[in-house]
């Protein structure tokens, strides 16, 4: 397996990138498809065409196993791979959290196309309110900023009800208190019911039970439980156990194997960093370049994560500038999240050939096009 940025390994190392998509998907982005404000394909950049700039091989497996003390993989097509080094960036899973009903009547909202697919659903689901003159009651667990996507769309719209759940006491945990406390003045001129201290207990195909023995009506159930270690880690005695993320040092260095680097979700770091994609990036240089001097038999660099500010958006009712503990908000930073996107996937996709530029143009004139006539 190998990084996010393969272009930092250059010709003189043999690199073959791994992954059972062909895609390389914008995480920060998915939710967008679920307002249509972006299409999947807006998100995604082909990985045999990045991987193939770099000049190494891209080869369309899963890895089901790491055998870091043989220096080989196992793929799940059964072939096996020779290494030296290996950079992990498996990512994670859904998690499910033990609730009954997860995997079978909600759905997940973890890639580009589960989110254009829970847009595709709540469409028909308004189109035959509309007809029926009735009401679609959507419920999203737990509680998500990434609810604005449906504000968005539907809030002016009189036959939808949303509930946002959330088991702990604050609407969203990790966010900064004035972020929640904007979200809340948002959503209240919509039909939105905030269930704070409530923990799922299990779903079911018209609802959703509470462990306090309350239940809501749903239509449509999104789970946005946040993500867990993928089994590869533990198979690959990189995780001491399951759904545990792999342990590393300050270098990004396996703590178990000197010739594995793990990156992105699946480290876990010393001193442990947001899981979110710049990071992830970061992180893959920092891989890349320790490789390097592993192999010439340099001292390692220690992994120093940016202090980046964020932009977090809630629809297009609001966005947010956080830097540390100050927190600016308004719509207008909008441009300013659009701005990031458009430019991180340019600087990896870099218009050099006519299919990146063409997949750039497309991308640029459509999304604005389509956040115009959601206004």
């Amino acid at each position: 397996m190998a990084c996010e940025r393969p272009r930092e390994l250059g010709p003189e190392f043999d690199v073959t990138v791994f992954d059972p998509s062909p895609w390389f998907e914008w995480l920060p982005n998915i939710h967008e498809p679920v307002s249509r404000a972006k299409r999947p394909a807006d998100l995604r950049l082909p990985r045999k065409r990045l991987v193939a700039a770099a000049g190494h091989r891209f080869v369309r497996e899963a890895v089901t196993v790491i055998d870091a003390r043989r220096g080989t993989l196992a793929t799940a097509g059964g072939t096996v791979h020779a290494f030296d080094f290996c950079i992990v960036a498996a990512g994670g899973v859904n998690a499910t959290s033990g609730v009954r009903g997860v995997e079978r009547h909600a759905m997940p909202f973890r890639s580009a196309e589960q989110c254009d697919a829970i847009g595709r659903r709540l469409a028909v689901l308004m189109k035959g309110a509309s007809r029926d003159r009735s009401s679609s009651r959507v419920a999203a667990l737990p509680a998500s900023r990434r609810s604005g996507e449906i504000l968005r769309r539907y809030r002016r719209r009189a036959n939808l009800t949303l509930h946002i759940v959330e088991a702990g006491p604050a609407l969203m945990p990790a966010a900064s208190p004035k972020i929640e406390a904007a979200v809340r003045r948002h959503v209240r001129a919509c039909d939105v019911r905030i269930h704070t201290g409530s923990a799922v207990a299990a779903i079911s195909p018209t609802g959703v039970s509470l462990r306090g023995g309350g239940r809501l009506r749903s239509d449509l159930t999104i789970w946005t439980g946040g993500g867990v270690a993928p089994p590869l880690l533990h198979a690959s005695r990189l995780a001491p156990k399951p759904l545990q993320w792999a342990p590393v040092d300050a270098t990004l260095r396996s703590r178990r194997y000197h010739n594995v680097f793990v990156i992105g979700d699946a480290a876990a770091l010393p001193v442990a960093v947001p899981k979110q994609a710049f990071h992830a990036l970061e992180m893959g240089e920092c891989a890349a370049a320790n490789v390097r001097r592993a192999a010439a038999g340099r001292a390692l660099r220690r992994y120093r994560p940016s202090r980046t500010p964020l932009l977090l958006a809630f629809g297009d009712l609001d966005t947010f500038l956080v830097a540390g503990r100050s927190v600016v908000a308004s719509p207008a930073l909008a441009a300013g999240k659009e701005a990031v996107f458009q430019v991180t996937m340019a600087q990896i996709d870099p218009p050099a050939n006519v299919q990146a530029l063409g997949q750039l143009a497309s991308r640029v004139i459509g999304v604005t096009r389509r956040l115009a006539s959601s206004r």
